[in-house]
């Protein structure tokens, strides 16, 4: 059963967590969920963010290059080819959402 083969996963570490979107949230998420012990895949559609990534290399101004280049040497990686979900033990959408005249911020 897929449930505890899940909760198994998650409890032995043992799960490939999938973070769908690298920015300010995916990155991050991504980063902690690799030094809590789990192998990480990232997906994102913007190859150069992948690249750098991929090269240990932050994009983000708060985050430093360091904790990218721990997370790869743990097994963290970026991908633009979303086919890869199909690796994942579970998927986390972490993607903007477009504000607009009937939605701004209060």
């Amino acid at each position: 059963m897929f449930k505890t083969h899940l909760l198994k996963g998650i409890a032995d570490q043992s799960v490939v967590i999938g973070i769908c979107g690298l920015g300010y949230v995916g990155l991050p998420l991504s980063l902690r969920f690799s030094d809590a012990g789990y192998r990480v895949i990232g997906f994102d559609i913007d190859t150069d963010k992948v690249a750098m990534l991929n090269a240990g290399r932050s994009y983000i101004g708060h985050i430093g290059d360091a904790p990218v280049a721990t997370a790869r040497a743990a097994g963290f990686e970026a991908t633009a080819d979303f086919a890869r979900s199909a690796e994942v033990d579970a998927l986390i959408v972490c993607v903007p959402t477009p504000l607009g005249h009937n939605r701004e911020p209060d």
